[in-house]
């Protein structure tokens, strides 16, 4: 049962890397639509959305046999990304 929630607890870290990623590539690449992130200790896949103006970002986490899937939205104020939005997805 610890095993299950230290992956669980990776894989929302993982995915909160996926946002920062993407953060990141989107300054440089605004058109940007998807990526992927490999961390030691999961894989983070991203979809990025254009919406209002901003960027809907949803990345799904994955350590070991767990997955997370986080969304935010966000907007680019000169150079600094405020989030407008944030919510776990579940299935």
């Amino acid at each position: 049962m610890l095993k299950r929630e230290l992956q669980s607890r990776q894989a929302l870290y993982v995915a909160e890397g996926g946002i920062e990623w993407a953060k990141a590539h989107l300054q440089e690449n605004p058109g940007l639509r998807q990526g992927e992130l490999a961390l030691d200790t999961g894989q983070a896949i991203i979809v990025i959305q254009s919406s209002s103006g901003g960027y809907q970002v949803i990345s799904e986490g994955h350590s070991g046999l767990a997955v997370r899937k986080i969304e935010e939205t966000l907007q680019l104020d000169g150079e600094r990304w405020n989030i407008t939005a944030y919510k776990e997805l579940h299935r």
